[in-house]
């Protein structure tokens, strides 16, 4: 039986997925997925014709950053809160933690620290 495609974190690929991302971050739309049975790899068919990278090279989410770790402070800054680092839109209504009564602050804290020791190379 083949499995479906694993991304570079280990996750399944469904079939379906239009749009995952390269190491550097950079968009891959996808026209197709093709299975290697000699070697039993997954490969995609990019949407541009740039190649045909292995699923496992890709993932889901755009990879952490210097820049996006910046860019999430910064939202933090220009609003007064901590509520726009995990909210959609800035309110503690659309926030991941919305239900915890302690306050989010030691959370967000909590995740930057992680955040940093990730891109360091520490976890």
């Amino acid at each position: 039986m083949i499995e479906l495609p694993r991304d570079a974190e280990g996750r399944e690929i469904p079939l379906n997925t239009k749009r995952l991302y390269d190491a550097g971050g950079v968009p891959v739309s996808i026209r197709a997925f093709r299975y290697n049975p000699n070697e039993c790899f997954w490969r995609v068919e990019r949407l541009d014709g740039l190649g045909t990278p292995m699923t496992t090279a890709l993932r889901f989410t755009q990879p952490d950053s210097w820049e996006k770790l910046e860019e999430d402070l910064d939202k933090c800054v220009a609003e007064g809160t901590a509520c726009t680092y995990f909210s959609k839109d800035g309110t503690c209504q659309s926030c991941s933690l919305s239900n915890i009564t302690t306050g989010c602050s030691p959370k967000v804290i909590e995740d930057i620290v992680s955040r940093i020791r990730k891109l360091r190379g520490e976890a």
